[in-house]
């Protein structure tokens, strides 16, 4: 299944040559050194060689790629600007469930 509201990176091929399989909506964790790829079956460690996102990459929903987030400092923590009070948070966290997620790209 996939979400309507994740941006479909073929559209955005500068982009998808520097993300990693695991910040992909088909990634599955198994462990702290690899995952794997929900579509394809193959195993792919998380960040050495072979762990750039491949043909089939959709950026998960994390607050990096929302549109709500703002102001990221050099460690990947800005402004969710998306309720009422702003908050800081990572541009990693998961935003699966957040009734604010509005994908920046797409």
């Amino acid at each position: 299944m996939r979400l309507s509201i994740v941006p479909n990176m073929k559209k955005f091929k500068w982009r998808r040559e520097t993300m990693k399989h695991v910040e992909c909506i088909n990634y599955i964790n198994l462990d702290c050194e690899k995952g794997m790829c929900a579509l394809s079956k193959q195993i792919v460690p998380i960040d050495s060689n072979g762990s750039d996102a491949c043909g089939h990459f959709q950026a998960a929903p994390v607050c990096g790629n929302c549109a709500c987030f703002a102001d990221a400092d050099k460690h990947g923590i800005g402004t969710c600007k998306g309720f009422e009070k702003e908050n800081w948070t990572y541009a990693k966290c998961g935003a699966f469930c957040c009734e604010h997620y509005k994908a920046a790209r797409g």
